[in-house]
């Protein structure tokens, strides 16, 4: 490349912010180390390996009060993941029902999207999650508790169902689980670049299936085979449920509340890029003798897709920060764990803060990855 004034100046420029920012960097860094070692605060991740001595209402994996606080860390990753994913699930299939009913022919349809649309995005997220908190409070006590089924019973404890343990193989198994996706990911892949050249149009699915359910099942089969399997059922001892598992109403208050919040934005999101498709590509379908539903699943949709999937990731992104919120009704997520009270506890403010930062910066860039992945997948064509 030939070096010009202009691109030397460009060059200077760059050189010089970088320099400046590094500069920046570096003062705020040593001005805390100082005024940290004039206070006589330890610092460091030797806390970690600390006993936390609290306790989480709610864990995916095995916890109590003895175990560390990097144990209790894990715990709220795995809970922030949780009601991440859930949310993501539930915001996508509502908010695609209400973006699609907000273009719908159905006056009344129509309007009723609308009006979900107006109301809940602008009612504050923190107003939503405080109200579905307090209506899950506000049901029957344990004594008293709705029973939804067999072992099912709902109360103001929360939901408490039926639960299976793997006894220290469920990790083992979701290892397989996430193994039979990557074989089934190349297998797809071998056979659609094999499509492209013999010509013919397999069904994938039912072996892609096949492959995903496969090794897991073999997994829980081993399990079962070796007698390592729990299975308990809520039992009323006392003032509360013994055995089986308790979905807790803040669980369940978040997921909603973060699911009915987001739905709202990707109804939009979704509604815009419908309105966006040309109106040719439905005459042509009508054309065709497509009815109204083929036409907006089948034509309309696949097309709307591609410029959904930018926006959509950042809704997500946003649903995975707000789980934050779960500190104010009290549910042990990320932020009310380290960022809370292992913080208080231990006073390392800068360690677990720095912690809580890295880890949903961790979550949005994988978050960004899948989604870009995703996008250039659906962009297939188009260039």
């Amino acid at each position: 490349m030939k070096l010009t004034k202009g691109t030397l100046i460009d060059w200077g420029q760059q050189a010089l912010l970088l320099i400046t920012v590094m500069l920046l960097f570096w003062y705020l860094g040593t001005n805390a180390s100082e005024n940290i070692a004039k206070l006589g605060i330890t610092t460091g991740f030797d806390f970690l390996d600390e006993r936390a001595g609290y306790d989480i209402s709610f864990s995916l994996i095995d916890y109590s009060h003895n175990d560390t606080y990097l144990k209790a860390y894990y715990v709220g990753v795995a809970n922030t993941l949780l009601v991440s994913f859930l949310s993501i699930i539930l915001a996508t299939v509502i908010g695609f029902i209400i973006g699609v009913g907000r273009v719908s022919n159905n006056w009344m349809v129509s309007r009723l999207c609308r009006s979900y649309v107006e109301f809940v995005r602008n009612v504050p997220l923190v107003v939503q999650l405080v109200w579905w908190y307090a209506i899950f409070l506000s049901l029957p006590a344990v004594r008293n508790s709705i029973q939804l089924g067999d072992n099912i019973y709902l109360s103001n404890r929360g939901l408490a169902i039926p639960h299976l343990s793997f006894s220290g193989w469920g990790g083992y198994i979701f290892l397989a689980l996430l193994a039979s996706c990557c074989v089934a990911f190349c297998y797809r892949k071998m056979v659609i670049k094999k499509v492209q050249w013999v010509g013919f149009n397999p069904v994938l699915w039912p072996r892609l299936l096949a492959i995903v359910v496969s090794l897991p099942l073999l997994m829980v089969l081993m399990t079962l085979i070796s007698g390592k399997v729990d299975y308990s059922t809520p039992a009323l001892t006392g003032f509360n449920f013994q055995g089986g598992m308790i979905v807790i109403p803040e669980l369940v208050a978040l997921w909603i509340a973060l699911s009915v919040y987001s739905a709202s934005y990707i109804a939009e999101i979704v509604r815009g890029c419908i309105q966006s498709v040309a109106k040719g590509q439905h005459e042509a379908g009508k054309a065709l003798g497509f009815n109204d539903s083929a036409i907006m699943w089948k034509l309309i949709v696949p097309q709307a897709i591609y410029p959904m999937v930018p926006q959509i990731t950042s809704v997500y992104l946003n649903i995975i920060k707000n789980s934050s919120l779960g500190v104010v009704i009290g549910f042990m997520e990320l932020v009310s764990s380290t960022g809370g009270t292992t913080l208080n506890n231990t006073g390392q403010a800068i360690e677990c803060i720095l912690i809580v930062m890295g880890t949903y910066c961790v979550f949005s860039l994988v978050t960004s990855l899948l989604m870009n992945w995703y996008n250039s997948h659906v962009a297939v064509g188009r260039k």
